[in-house]
């Protein structure tokens, strides 16, 4: 009995490869199956690794307080935005030995990426860190500032849990960065960081 079970299941999976892959190779009656495979895997792939997509809201940026960090106007409130799933190296930190060149020349760019801009903000899971700022992801002129920080080599990916939609897609950014030495990689100061660590 197993062994019927498992070639049916082997039987199905092999029959869902090749409507997959080769869907104009089976008759025309066949192509409701086939799209429905082919629908059923991107929405799967999807689900692991989503592309990133600006929602609607807009917001006025008030300034760059560093390099993965902004003030924003929220409902005319003043509001700290933490960005989701990169880390910048510090430049404010109350523990001045902690703060680096490379901190400033990231908290700079940003600053350079937000000035006079609106941005619009995506909420995961989690809404607050424990510092009580505001956890997004945040697009500027339709990109995420979290891809343009980490393509330039100037943020590291981080693992803020349960906040994770995007953390295949940064970590491949991540990965093609590391590879051709942009930025911080570069200079070698991420060579002894971890790429992937826990908040």
């Amino acid at each position: 009995m197993k062994n019927t079970a498992r070639i049916v299941i082997l039987l199905f999976l092999c029959i869902s490869v090749a409507l997959y892959f080769f869907p104009d190779a089976f008759p025309e009656k066949f192509q409701p199956a086939s799209v429905f495979i082919t629908e059923t895997v991107r929405r799967v792939i999807d689900w692991i690794n989503p592309e990133p997509a600006p929602p609607a809201n807009s917001y006025e940026v008030i300034r760059a307080v560093d390099g993965d960090t902004i003030l924003v106007r929220i409902d005319g409130e003043e509001v700290f935005v933490r960005l989701i799933g990169i880390d910048a190296p510090e430049s404010v930190h109350q523990d001045f030995a902690k703060n680096t060149p490379e901190g400033r020349i990231a908290s700079q760019q940003m600053k350079e990426y937000v000035t006079d801009k609106q941005v619009s903000l995506e909420f995961d899971q989690e809404l607050q860190d424990r510092y009580g700022r505001t956890l997004a992801y945040v697009y500027v002129d339709g990109e995420l500032l979290e891809d343009r920080m980490l393509r330039e080599g100037l943020a590291i990916t981080l693992v803020m849990e349960p906040n994770i939609r995007y953390q295949l897609h940064f970590e491949e950014i991540e990965k093609n960065a590391r590879e051709q030495g942009a930025g911080f990689w570069g200079t070698g100061f991420f060579a002894e960081v971890s790429s992937v660590h826990q908040e």
